[in-house]
């Protein structure tokens, strides 16, 4: 499986659960917890350059290991500093595609790569920021 299609399996299993009354890092690592139960790889605190770490890489099992993805928690949608941060990682050669798990409706207007890299947007139901109201 390439990036692109990897990344919307990352998109499509996220958008597929409930994330009720939890903070950001008990979102994170229910995803992680999803995401390995699908059978994919998740790493967490994966090491960047510059000592600069994203929070979660999926790919799949060895040795259908073509793609991998990062996952960036974004709950309260993408900020000036969280884009900045998503063109370091795209920039990685780790990196193959992103997706932003995030509750903010508006960042499905995102631009759909960044310098080549596919970028997908998971929309979180029921979370951090709908437990909020």
């Amino acid at each position: 499986m390439y990036a692109e299609p990897l990344a919307q399996r990352v998109v499509e299993l996220i958008e597929g659960a409930a994330f009720t009354h939890l903070d950001s890092a008990s979102v994170l690592g229910m995803i992680a917890l999803l995401l390995a139960g699908a059978g994919l790889v998740t790493l967490t605190n994966f090491s960047l350059d510059g000592g600069e770490r994203l929070s979660l890489l999926v790919a799949e099992p060895f040795p259908r290991v073509e793609a991998s993805v990062g996952v960036v928690l974004a709950p309260g949608g993408v900020t000036a500093a969280l884009a900045e941060r998503l063109r370091r990682y795209a920039a990685h050669p780790a990196v193959d595609a992103l997706v932003i798990a995030t509750a903010d409706p508006d960042a499905r207007y995102l631009p759909r790569e960044i310098d080549g890299v596919p970028v997908r947007t998971a929309l979180l139901v029921d979370s951090v920021t709908d437990s909020a109201s």
